[in-house]
């Protein structure tokens, strides 16, 4: 989504002899993947932007959707803030979040370490009889759009372990007990559709 911005920060330079039109929402600081995005994180400029390029961005009237969303993408100091670079808005903290649940996988049912804090993912029970709390629409999955909110992961070493530790947030206690009984038998994979990984696309 960079590029996106990147154009969109160009056109505004060529056009700049004629009068802005419309604020749009910037990134006042680098923004890393995981990142909740506060108010301070984001500022409006004033810019005309083609209709291709608008369609992709936030606008003044946008900040409901902006802050408190986790962004997906790094974002630099001043690109616009386009819409594939934040997931949708979920709380991490208060009273709705959720549970946090850390489970230490090995590397195939951890996407082979493709994954990245920000990032949704589902996790899939391969043993039906821990999965007390399945969707009862799809017994073999635990746990829908689970937030990850951190990733340890030592392939970079010397002596790698084999396994990754994600830490996810789930929607209700039962999930996050399913979740962790599973892995603790080795009988969670993680899913989500390819190419969704800003840690993938690196």
């Amino acid at each position: 989504m960079c590029s996106a911005a990147a154009l969109g920060l160009w056109w505004a330079f060529e056009n700049s002899a004629a009068a802005p039109e419309t604020s749009y929402v910037v990134a006042r600081a680098r923004l890393a993947p995981g990142k909740v995005i506060e108010a301070a994180d984001v500022a409006l400029v004033s810019i005309r932007l083609p209709a291709e390029i608008e369609a992709t961005v936030f606008g003044e009237g946008d900040g409901n959707d902006v802050v408190g969303s986790v962004v997906l993408e790094a974002v630099h100091a001043g690109e616009l803030l386009t819409r594939g670079d934040i997931g949708s808005r979920r709380s991490t903290a208060g009273r709705d979040a959720g549970y946090a649940v850390a489970v230490e996988l090995d590397r195939p049912a951890a996407l082979n370490g493709l994954i990245a804090a920000g990032e949704r993912v589902d996790v899939a029970v391969t043993d039906r009889n821990l999965a007390d709390g399945a969707d009862p629409d799809t017994p073999g999955l635990v746990a829908a759009d689970a937030l990850v909110l951190d990733v340890d992961d030592d392939a970079g070493t010397e002596q790698p372990s084999g396994t990754v530790t994600v830490t996810l947030q789930v929607h209700d206690r039962s999930a996050a007990v399913s979740v962790a009984a599973a892995a603790d038998a080795g009988a969670i994979t993680l899913i989500r559709p390819w190419g969704t990984s800003p840690k993938a696309a690196t």
